[in-house]
């Protein structure tokens, strides 16, 4: 029987990280981003409340005192390594479809 040859440590930090690019796109383009972004203000069912109590008793009333800030920042070490990687391994995929594509018009024209 033939003894099966290891994989190159090469190609499996490159599936790796291909496949970590490839989550972290994915993420983006479903808008999972955008959406938390957009969910920093948020106008809670008690401040509705009081804003429309406010409004019946005749007082003077200020968005900003019935608009709760939620603003966390979740970055660490992780996320940030994890980006780092994402536009390094972004770099070279669109630099070798660049390639590619340079080589098929000079086979093609």
């Amino acid at each position: 029987m033939k003894k099966k040859d290891k994989p190159n440590w090469f190609f499996r930090i490159l599936g790796v990280l291909f496949l970590i690019y490839i989550s972290l796109n994915i993420a983006m383009s479903a808008g999972y981003y955008e959406a938390k972004l957009n969910e920093k203000t948020i106008l809670t069912e008690e401040s509705m409340k009081q804003f429309e109590k406010d409004i019946k008793e005749g007082k003077e009333v200020d968005i900003n005192d019935y608009v709760v800030e939620k603003n966390r920042d979740f970055s660490n070490n992780t996320t940030k390594t994890g980006v780092f990687f994402s536009k390094i391994v972004e770099d070279f995929m669109s630099e070798g479809i660049l390639k590619m594509t340079d080589i098929l018009k000079k086979l093609f024209t």
